[in-house]
């Protein structure tokens, strides 16, 4: 069984709310309603200015309940059939006019049902085809989501990155939601710009 919650993850400046976040939560919203969430999800996310510059410039993710091997349901005819395209749709052209010298993100946020912990999965890279290169290792991340939520302890939340074809086997565990997106962000230092020196 999967269920798909109307909250997502997101994070990035204004312009990418107004242009990809809002657009994407209504074409969340409406997937969702064809497989609605019997309890949502209590991500705990507050947003709030950190003094931390990181390199990732944007997230939006998914947060799916999947039941057993549901994975790859959702994957074939949810994510890959609808959410996916319509996801970069809007994303394609933020990450086209903000550069390639940033990174971004697109998520998912895996639950069982009767079990407290969740595992964030994170696609990055610095175009739409970098994230879809990530994208082909969520099979594999989400076939050992299944084994890591059933041994999972309390709330705890567990990160996985996919790069350049390379993913963690070891996730990063975090205690929140929010920790695992500061945790993340701060993966992506930001590259500061090389003092000039000013001419003899």
């Amino acid at each position: 069984m999967i269920e798909i919650s109307e909250r997502y993850l997101a994070f990035g400046q204004n312009i990418f709310v107004k242009e990809v976040a809002i657009p994407v939560g209504e074409v969340i919203e409406e997937v969702a309603k064809e497989y609605p969430c019997a309890d949502d999800v209590d991500l705990r996310i507050v947003s709030r200015p950190t003094a931390f510059l990181s390199g990732l410039d944007a997230l939006i993710g998914i947060s799916v309940f999947l039941g057993g091997w549901a994975g790859t349901k959702f994957l074939d005819e949810i994510y890959d059939a609808k959410l996916g395209p319509k996801i970069k749709e809007y994303f394609r052209p933020y990450i086209e006019r903000r550069g390639v010298d940033k990174k971004y993100s697109l998520a998912i946020l895996a639950r069982k049902r009767g079990v407290g912990g969740s595992v964030l999965i994170c696609c990055i890279g610095s175009s739409i085809e970098e994230i879809e290169s990530s994208e082909r290792h969520i099979p594999a991340a989400l076939t050992m989501t299944n084994e890591l939520l059933d041994s999972s302890k309390g709330n705890s939340v567990y990160l996985y990155v996919i790069e350049g074809g390379k993913f963690n086997l070891e996730p990063e565990v975090f205690e929140s939601h929010q920790m695992a997106l500061e945790g993340l962000k701060r993966m992506y230092p930001a590259k500061l710009p090389k003092q000039i020196k000013p001419r003899s």
